[in-house]
């Protein structure tokens, strides 16, 4: 610890802030799990990253003053200006951040206030477990350790841990991601390790994050289902039990759970994370290519998320490029077609098992379209019945699978789904 703590094995009273960028209502999941805590007092503080959207008003509407409302004059792309923002407001003896589409357990500040009292660390992290789209079968567990030096290794995500005021002012606040190699949040960590800051672990899991690195376009095309969809189960009697048990099954039956643990970031240009998330998370975005006859895309090389491998050279079908662990990938063609009516000609070199190819449901711009299936080899040609949609914002594809399923015969093989390979628009 760098200095003594004023309210030190006191009861701490916490500033939640909560970056965001234009949620809007999808922003009430997360709000509404802060309000459900069963430990007071709190305050929330909502800083908007140059917001151009109606937040403002729907929480006031929503929330009056149990909110705090700020928006930043410009926006930064990123949770450091606005996190900054939110620590020179707070009135609380410790930080505790909320990503803007996480969700707490009613218990998160019992379990953080628990910790403090008890040993008033620098920083007190809970255990929070990273939930992937739908159907990975893709879990992430961090923030549950006996030995501190776990810090030094391991990321917490900001919406699992809690830091005295006091702190930022010894390390200074968050950083600017382009003049930085890690992510921010890995970089603010790893600075308060090496400061010699302290770190415990309540040891238990009240933290469900959804990242937004993980989704595909989340930002492009955003939805609070699945935070709706937890807060719901965490409310009902038993339900944090619950949802840690169905956790628990999957993991026995061989779901993913890689751990997160820092890497070497020197080998990355300053900036380059930062521009990397944005792209994966569709904020990075170019004039649509105008489509007026019948145009072939080669497969790109951006960030997929969970939704895409990389690029990767076939025998015989020259570039591919994998879809999983996600079983709903979706693929971006940045193309504004005219007419309005197109068919799409999508190459899929191979399938991951045969029930793919006999299940295989298309979504075009969140419409299911029909489509004939032409094999090819291992292979296929599907070409889709005339669409007709509003293609201002580009093409959105989403391939729906039963699963995902292993490719290889290693024992860890990966899971995938189609080996996309080219895609067509033709004009009708």
């Amino acid at each position: 610890m760098l200095v003594p703590s004023l309210f030190r094995r006191t009861a701490p009273r916490f500033s939640i802030v909560i970056a965001a960028f234009n949620p809007s209502r999808r922003i009430f999941p997360t709000i509404r799990s802060a309000l459900d805590q069963t430990y007071r007092p709190f305050e929330i503080i909502v800083v908007g990253d140059g917001c151009t959207d109606d937040t403002a008003a729907v929480l006031s509407a929503n929330f009056g003053r149990r909110v705090t409302w700020k928006n930043l004059e410009h926006n930064a792309g990123n949770q450091w200006r606005a996190n900054n923002e939110g620590i020179r407001l707070a009135r609380g003896t410790h930080i505790a951040y909320l990503g803007h589409d996480d969700i707490w357990s009613k218990h998160h500040l019992a379990a953080l206030a628990t910790v403090i009292r008890a040993s008033d660390p620098d920083f007190a992290v809970s255990g929070a477990i990273f939930h992937a789209p739908a159907g990975c079968r893709y879990y992430q567990i961090t923030g549950l350790f006996d030995d501190a030096t776990a810090a030094a290794t391991d990321f917490f995500p900001p919406s699992s841990f809690a830091h005295r005021l006091d702190v930022t002012g010894q390390i200074n606040g968050w950083r600017n991601p382009m003049e930085i190699r890690p992510p921010v949040d890995c970089e603010f960590l790893l600075r308060a390790a090496a400061a010699g800051c302290s770190f415990a672990s309540t040891k238990t899991i009240t933290v469900h994050k959804f990242a937004a690195g993980h989704r595909y376009l989340s930002y492009r095309f955003p939805s609070s289902a699945e935070q709706e969809r937890m807060l719901a189960r965490l409310r009902s009697p038993d339900g944090d039990a619950e949802v840690l048990s169905e956790v628990l099954r999957e993991v026995t039956k061989g779901a993913e759970t890689p751990a997160i643990r820092y890497y070497d970031f020197n080998q990355l240009a300053p900036g380059e994370v930062h521009r990397g998330n944005r792209e994966t998370k569709g904020l990075h975005r170019t004039p649509p290519v105008v489509v007026e006859t019948t145009r072939a895309f080669s497969l790109e090389t951006f960030p997929g998320a969970l939704d895409w491998r990389p690029l990767e050279r076939h025998p015989v079908h020259g570039t591919i490029r994998w879809s999983g662990p996600n079983p709903n990938p979706l693929y971006f063609v940045n193309a504004s077609v005219s007419p309005a009516a197109f068919r799409l000609r999508i190459d899929i070199a191979e399938f991951a098992d045969p029930i793919v190819s006999e299940t295989l449901e298309l979504e075009v711009n969140d419409r299911t379209v029909a489509f004939t299936l032409q094999r090819t080899g291992g292979g296929a040609v599907l070409l889709t019945n005339p669409i007709t949609t509003d293609t201002t914002n580009g093409v959105k594809i989403c391939f729906r699978m039963p699963r995902t399923f292993p490719v290889g015969n290693e024992p860890n093989s990966r899971r995938c789904g189609i080996a996309l390979r080219q895609i067509e628009i033709l004009p009708e």
